[in-house]
């Protein structure tokens, strides 16, 4: 790694952990230079524009969640396997609920942008179906785990629903009586105690 890598990078995880902080829209490049210790023109010697840094810090904490599934190799069977991958979503949000709240924000950000190069940020996204398809595969094998009719589209329906969710809880909080009615926490673990009803053989 180089120095400029080793910088850049420096300002990247400032700007994440602003963005985390805050919110997207209320940091600007100037927050971040003051937050990195450097001045605005370093900034953009390293991100080409504002949307540039927010794209890399996108992925850079998508990497960081990676990392949090890595313990679900430790399971004993494809079904445990899948009950800690699907864990995963309420354990980060008990811990880190500004990250849903990023990534909903991130979601308005790039629909708002239009035109962005999010190739690198789908290509990770798709190391999570991988783990996810690997334990579901193995539950198949081993008689753990039921098998789908379409275990892609089971995939994408059940993330969805729990990111969904929990983007809308991270957000919105106790907004109305209605959302105190329950725990946000329980009610992600809910979600996806039906998802692993269907799993379970």
């Amino acid at each position: 790694m180089t120095m400029k890598d080793v910088k850049r990078n420096h300002v990247t995880e400032s700007a994440c952990e602003l963005f985390l902080e805050r919110s997207i829209p209320a940091v600007t490049i100037k927050d971040i230079a003051v937050s990195s210790g450097v001045g605005e023109a370093t900034v953009y010697r390293y991100f080409n524009n504002r949307s540039e840094l927010i794209v890399t810090c996108a992925i850079k904490l998508q990497e960081q969640v990676e990392k949090e599934f890595s313990g679900i190799t430790k399971a004993k069977n494809g079904y445990e396997k899948l009950e800690r991958f699907y864990s995963v979503y309420v354990d980060l949000f008990k811990r880190k609920p500004a990250l849903y709240r990023f990534l909903n924000e991130f979601d308005a950000f790039c629909i708002n942008e239009g035109t962005l190069d999010l190739e690198k940020y789908a290509d990770n996204i798709d190391r999570f179906k991988v783990l996810f398809l690997s334990a579901y595969n193995e539950g198949v094998k081993d008689g753990s785990v039921r098998p789908q009719k379409d275990i892609e589209l089971f995939y994408y329906a059940t993330t969805h629903s729990i990111l969904s969710l929990c983007k809308k809880l991270a957000v919105s909080g106790e907004m109305l009586r209605q959302d105190r009615m329950t725990d946000s926490k329980a009610e992600i673990a809910r979600l996806i105690d039906i998802f692993l009803f269907s799993l379970k053989l």
